[in-house]
């Protein structure tokens, strides 16, 4: 993986994949699913200016601003504004 460091307000977060299948075991097609799949992920990396968030929290955000990166792993990032993500996940 290279190291890429974000600059100003931009994260770099690694993205997890929603479940294919609810709760109660009813599989989600892509194509049934209002927004992108992947609207949840990990901090790996901060811009200077990023206020409170750290490295290493679970995030949700909106796919409209972000934008996704390859940066040579198996593993899917994209990059974002720290004002565009919508909260942090406990």
């Amino acid at each position: 993986m290279y190291r890429v460091v974000p600059q100003a307000d931009r994260v770099l977060i690694r993205l997890e994949e929603l479940p294919e299948k609810s709760a109660g075991g009813v599989l989600l097609p892509k194509s049934a699913v209002k927004f992108e799949r992947y609207l949840v992920g990990e901090v790996v990396s901060l811009g200077a200016e990023v206020g409170e968030l750290e490295r290493g929290k679970k995030v949700l955000f909106s796919d409209i601003n972000a934008y996704e990166v390859d940066l040579g792993t198996d593993a899917r990032h994209c990059f974002c504004k720290a004002s565009d993500l919508l909260a942090v996940v406990e």
